[in-house]
Protein backbone atom coordinates (compact mmCIF):
# COMPACT_ATOMS: atom_id res chain seq x y z
CA UNK A 1 0.00 0.00 0.00
CA UNK A 2 0.77 3.83 -0.60
CA UNK A 3 0.38 6.73 1.00
CA UNK A 4 0.31 10.47 -0.82
CA UNK A 5 2.92 12.20 0.69
CA UNK A 6 2.62 15.60 -2.06
CA UNK A 7 -0.41 16.17 -3.74
CA UNK A 8 -0.79 15.27 -7.10
CA UNK A 9 -2.45 14.86 -10.45
CA UNK A 10 -2.45 11.23 -11.58
CA UNK A 11 -2.63 11.11 -15.33
CA UNK A 12 -3.18 7.38 -15.30
CA UNK A 13 -6.21 7.36 -13.43
CA UNK A 14 -8.41 9.88 -15.52
CA UNK A 15 -6.55 13.37 -13.52
CA UNK A 16 -7.47 12.05 -10.23
CA UNK A 17 -6.40 14.16 -7.97
CA UNK A 18 -4.12 12.62 -4.67
CA UNK A 19 -3.98 14.97 -1.47
CA UNK A 20 -1.33 14.47 0.98
CA UNK A 21 -2.45 11.40 3.17
CA UNK A 22 -4.79 9.28 0.41
CA UNK A 23 -4.27 5.94 -0.13
CA UNK A 24 -3.20 4.90 -3.76
CA UNK A 25 -4.45 3.75 -5.43
CA UNK A 26 -7.80 5.29 -4.58
CA UNK A 27 -10.83 3.09 -4.22
CA UNK A 28 -11.89 1.22 -7.80
CA UNK A 29 -8.04 2.90 -9.42
CA UNK A 30 -5.88 -0.24 -10.50
CA UNK A 31 -2.60 -0.65 -8.89
CA UNK A 32 0.29 -0.58 -11.21
CA UNK A 33 3.30 -1.39 -9.60
CA UNK A 34 5.70 0.16 -11.58
CA UNK A 35 3.64 3.54 -11.39
CA UNK A 36 3.78 3.48 -8.12
CA UNK A 37 7.37 2.62 -7.88
CA UNK A 38 8.08 5.40 -9.79
CA UNK A 39 5.94 7.75 -7.81
CA UNK A 40 8.05 7.20 -4.62
CA UNK A 41 11.52 8.57 -5.86
CA UNK A 42 11.91 11.86 -6.78
CA UNK A 43 10.68 13.67 -9.45
CA UNK A 44 13.34 15.11 -11.75
CA UNK A 45 11.27 18.04 -12.80
CA UNK A 46 9.26 18.78 -9.42
CA UNK A 47 12.20 17.61 -6.73
CA UNK A 48 9.72 15.96 -4.51
CA UNK A 49 8.59 12.25 -4.07
CA UNK A 50 4.69 11.50 -4.06
CA UNK A 51 4.23 7.92 -2.79
CA UNK A 52 5.69 6.53 0.28
CA UNK A 53 5.46 2.59 0.33
CA UNK A 54 3.30 1.89 3.51
CA UNK A 55 2.96 -1.79 5.31
CA UNK A 56 -0.18 -3.13 4.41
CA UNK A 57 -2.05 -3.36 8.47
CA UNK A 58 -2.07 -7.40 9.50
CA UNK A 59 -5.57 -8.69 9.75
CA UNK A 60 -6.09 -9.68 13.33
CA UNK A 61 -6.56 -13.24 13.64
CA UNK A 62 -8.16 -15.20 16.51
CA UNK A 63 -7.05 -18.83 17.40
CA UNK A 64 -8.74 -20.72 19.19
CA UNK A 65 -7.05 -23.37 21.35
CA UNK A 66 -7.46 -26.64 20.69
CA UNK A 67 -9.98 -28.33 22.55
CA UNK A 68 -8.73 -30.51 25.25
CA UNK A 69 -10.19 -34.22 26.05
CA UNK A 70 -12.24 -33.96 29.06
CA UNK A 71 -10.58 -34.69 32.27
CA UNK A 72 -13.54 -35.25 34.96
CA UNK A 73 -13.65 -38.93 33.87
CA UNK A 74 -17.42 -38.35 32.64
CA UNK A 75 -18.03 -39.69 28.87
CA UNK A 76 -19.67 -37.61 26.70
CA UNK A 77 -21.92 -39.99 25.06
Amino acid sequence: MYKVINRFKETNHDGHIYEVGDNYPADGKKLVKARAEALTEVHEVYGVAFLKAVEEPKKATTKQAPKQPSTDGKSDA
